[in-house]
């Protein structure tokens, strides 16, 4: 079977590839003008996640296996023959290992990927990894510097206490200062600056204490994204999504304390394909199978 993709109304596209036993990966394309590479494509790295994000969709699937860096580099192949990779690498183009699963726990082939993706494509001048920790795949990460195209690291935080962040991931491998530790070492290694992604929940993470706690982070060191809590099925009913202005609101307490950072709103939401909706198509969405000459050059086995 060929990949599919689903279109938003934003005009971003949803892939899913089948693969064997009935299961899939699944990625994401998003245009977003202004950015200095406004082309994006947001892949997978495992089949399932181990760190069970209450707020993500992957952890609603088991674990299956890690994805091989040939089906990460099939994912990228398919993107940009699917959206024209000229016009688009000419334009800037990022791949975010940020779909399903935890990049740092398929470290090897993530890294194989990297090479791979930088060898085929030199326009791409960079990619992000999103982690969870623990620290010690950081140090790992680091212990493999440098790289091309070099990595730009996130860290998924979502809480300024160990308490609440291990409600909201039952699996956070480690305390909040051992894994800023690492990513501020990877900082004083590399020259980038980190982000911390922080998703906004009501009544969770959302007081004018964690604004305080995020506005003393380093500004050399790290930069803060405030999101949205995405809609997925399966949330649990006390994770309530702060609204856009809950979210301004909390922005502008940062903006009073200095803070370095920015608000993040995902695109491709009526298609579940923005942050902590990748795992599953929805059966009601029509889904477009790509032409057999797109995707000749993808051997997904």
């Amino acid at each position: 079977m060929l990949p599919t993709r689903i279109i938003s109304q934003d005009g971003s596209c949803k892939y899913s590839f089948p693969l064997e036993s009935n299961l899939r990966m699944e990625s994401a394309f998003f245009m977003v003008p202004g950015r200095e590479r406004p082309n994006i494509a947001c892949i997978s790295t495992q089949l399932g996640c181990a760190v069970r994000c209450q707020f993500c969709s992957t952890a609603e699937m088991p674990f299956f296996r890690n994805l091989t860096a040939r089906e990460m580099l099939s994912e990228v192949t398919t993107i940009l023959e699917d959206q024209y990779g000229p016009r688009i690498l000419l334009e800037g183009f990022e791949v975010s290992f940020m779909g399903m699963g935890e990049p740092l726990a398929n470290l090897k082939n993530v890294l194989k990927a990297v090479r791979e993706i930088g060898s085929r494509y030199p326009e791409i001048t960079r990619v992000s990894v999103s982690t969870a920790g623990p620290a010690d795949r950081i140090h790992a990460l680091i212990r493999e510097m440098p790289i091309a195209p070099p990595i730009h690291l996130q860290i998924s935080l979502h809480a300024t206490n160990d308490e609440t962040r291990r409600t909201l991931i039952p699996n956070a491998p480690e305390t909040i200062s051992k894994l800023l530790s690492a990513a501020r070492k990877y900082h004083d290694v590399t020259g980038d600056q980190v982000f911390v992604n922080y998703v906004l929940i009501k009544g969770i993470n959302d007081s004018p204490e964690d604004a305080r706690w995020l506005a003393r982070l380093d500004k050399e060191a790290f930069y803060i994204k405030i999101s949205q809590l995405n809609t997925i099925a399966g949330l649990p009913a006390h994770l309530v999504p702060a609204s856009m202005k809950e979210i301004l609101q909390f922005s502008s307490m940062l903006a009073l304390m200095g803070a370095a950072h920015k608000v993040f709103v995902g695109d491709g939401l009526d298609v579940q394909a923005s942050c902590g909706q990748l795992a599953a198509i929805p059966r009601e969405i029509v889904q477009v199978e790509l032409q057999e000459e797109e995707c000749s050059t993808v051997n997904l086995s």
